[in-house]
């Protein structure tokens, strides 16, 4: 994670035109200054400190981007974002929280395209590791599972995670997201469910996965989230996971403040309890080993 200091001189040049002159043309402090509009001095700062944090490179006199950069020069494969394009999203939004706290919307920008697709970046530069343990822990709550649907999984990797065990895996997400990750997904064997996540899906699965999902969204519709996926899940015995971040996490409580509309990181036993008002039955929670994160799962009562 960048320092607030980089992340800051990162969005001023975001802001300023300083990154979009560098990615096109812009390969000395005096371009950039001359084409982004902004003093030489800002330049030569700007230029060293993103020099500095491996940004950019001097090659013969002059700089070029180099991979670290990548994530602000396309946005066609959610791959190649990495997390830091998010994280400078997050930080607008914290620098406007006075205005949120006040009562104002969110941020507009929150949901540019942009914005949405640095969201997707992020979610497919999560920890390997902490995807495979995620998914360790939700399939250990249901032994003996054969299929799979994975709820509102940005990126798609826990449900690529589930296919590589050899799960039947289905991913259910908006269809805004579904688009997007649909090329990054088309060798994998998951199949790709759109239509909104708050409606159930004909998947009568073993097992529905919701991972890091239902903290972005307000009570109600992460309600609603867990009472689409309970009808997605077979009536004999299926059973609900949900895999986030739970009780207290100040940094993440100030980001989703900032960036939603109603998200919240969440009791594990108010998880609980949505998943008991869908007519779950033993619902319980458990750690995720290795991680800061948790799961709360239920099932469906076998009918007799």
């Amino acid at each position: 994670m960048e320092d607030f200091r980089t992340l800051l001189v990162l969005r001023a040049a975001r802001e300023t035109g300083v990154l979009d002159a560098l990615v096109a043309s812009a390969d000395t402090p005096a371009a950039v200054a001359e084409q982004a509009g902004v003093t030489e001095r800002a330049a030569e700062v700007v230029v060293a400190v993103l020099v500095d944090r491996g940004f950019l490179t001097w090659v013969s006199g002059a700089v070029e981007p180099t991979n670290r950069m990548l994530g602000f020069i396309t946005k066609t494969d959610v791959r190649s974002i990495g997390s830091l394009p998010h994280a400078l999203d997050v930080a607008d939004a914290l620098l406007a929280l006075p205005a949120a706290m006040e009562g104002d919307d969110v941020p507009a920008g929150g949901d540019t395209d942009r914005a949405f697709r640095n969201r997707l970046g992020a979610a497919a530069a999560r920890d390997d590791a902490a995807v495979r343990a995620a998914v360790t822990a939700a399939v250990h709550e249901r032994p003996g599972a054969e299929s799979v649907v994975v709820v509102g999984d940005d990126a798609g990797h826990h449900a690529v995670e589930c296919a590589r065990r050899g799960f039947d895996v289905a991913a259910h997400h908006d269809d805004r997201v579904v688009d997007a990750v649909r090329p990054v997904l088309a060798a994998e064997p998951v199949e790709l469910v759109g239509g909104g996540v708050a409606e159930p899906v004909d998947a009568a699965a073993d097992l529905a996965v919701i991972p890091h999902t239902l903290s972005r969204r307000s009570p109600t519709a992460a309600q609603d989230v867990v009472r689409a996926a309970s009808e997605s899940v077979s009536a004999a015995g299926g059973t609900v996971a949900v895999v986030d971040t739970f009780g207290s996490a100040p940094g993440l409580s100030a980001a989703l403040l900032a960036t939603t509309p109603g998200g919240a990181v969440r009791d594990a036993d108010r998880v609980a309890s949505w998943l008991a008002d869908a007519g779950l039955t033993d619902v319980r929670t458990s750690d995720v080993p290795g991680t800061e994160h948790r799961v709360v799962a239920g099932r469906r009562r076998a009918v007799q």
